[in-house]
């Protein structure tokens, strides 16, 4: 699909609560597994919030913060089980909510993704990251309005996410509403300067509205920004090819047969088989 979801995967902040002894003993296990979960040392995590979790088994928290972290590792459907434990114990936690809905998401059961994300803002109104995820949600779904209508909401609710304005975007793509494609995706890049992902949207932008040299400066400033970047180096490729310029179309599938020898072969068919290409816009 067009539309990536964008995750904030961040475990819930510790409340500060002083309540019972073993609760303030398992407070600091998980705050050690916080600690884990930021460097990206998941085994690690684990063991901080499972030792939490034996000291209190009824700790929402927790039970969360084990789920993001199996989530982290590719476990899903283990973070989900968790997720529903934490939501068994707190009915009212929205973050479970947002976060069971993002894990219901990695394994495409949308609907259940778009109920849990939905619950989430009846708890929590204001929550951009689960109008955001809610539009992804919907988008693969197949329903673009909706999902234009839930990052229009993640937009008004924080107006300087720049991957909000860019999921905005490419939901409007289907819809070929090329001026809103356009609007947001300046605004994500002027947002955020080295978004080179928003410059080879851009880029696809200007292709499919005739602008050829608009589109080969967006691919080439996402090269830029990231050289090893390989659908920009892809999109120009095929972008020179479409205007009979072989030799520099040569020169980027020289670049992808060492990143990318799948990406390499598709350009290769259009080089000397004539085979007609299309752009890559992820």
């Amino acid at each position: 699909g067009l539309v990536f979801l964008f995750l904030s995967p961040c475990p819930a902040a510790i409340t500060g609560q002083t309540i019972a002894q073993n609760h303030s003993t398992a407070s600091d296990y998980r705050r050690q597994g916080i600690y884990f979960y930021e460097r990206q040392l998941y085994e690690q995590a684990l063991n901080q919030f499972e030792k939490a979790l034996r000291l209190k088994p009824d700790y929402p928290e927790a039970l969360n913060d084990l789920a993001l972290t199996y989530g982290a590792m590719g476990r899903h459907k283990e973070a989900i089980e968790f997720l529903k434990k934490a939501i068994d114990y707190r009915p009212v936690f929205p973050e479970a909510h947002s976060n069971l809905g993002s894990e219901y998401y990695q394994i495409r059961d949308l609907n259940s993704a778009i109920a849990s994300l939905r619950e989430a803002i009846r708890l929590k109104p204001d929550y951009a990251l689960a109008f955001n995820n809610l539009g992804a949600a919907l988008s693969e779904s197949g329903a673009p309005l909706e999902a234009i209508s839930a990052y229009e909401q993640a937009i008004r609710l924080r107006p300087s996410w720049a991957e909000a304005h860019r999921n905005l975007a490419l939901a409007s793509w289907p819809a070929r509403d090329y001026d809103r494609v356009f609007k947001h995706l300046r605004k994500a890049i002027a947002l955020k300067a080295n978004y080179y992902e928003a410059y080879n949207n851009l880029g696809v932008a200007h292709y499919r509205s005739g602008r050829y040299e608009e589109a080969a400066a967006s691919f080439m400033q996402a090269m830029r920004i990231n050289s090893e970047y390989e659908d920009a180096i892809y999109n120009l490729g095929v972008l020179k090819l479409a205007r009979k310029e072989r030799a520099e179309a040569m020169v980027q599938y020289q670049r992808l047969k060492a990143l990318n020898p799948e990406l390499a072969g598709m350009l290769y068919q259009g080089l000397y088989k004539g085979m007609v290409l299309d752009l890559r816009n992820k």
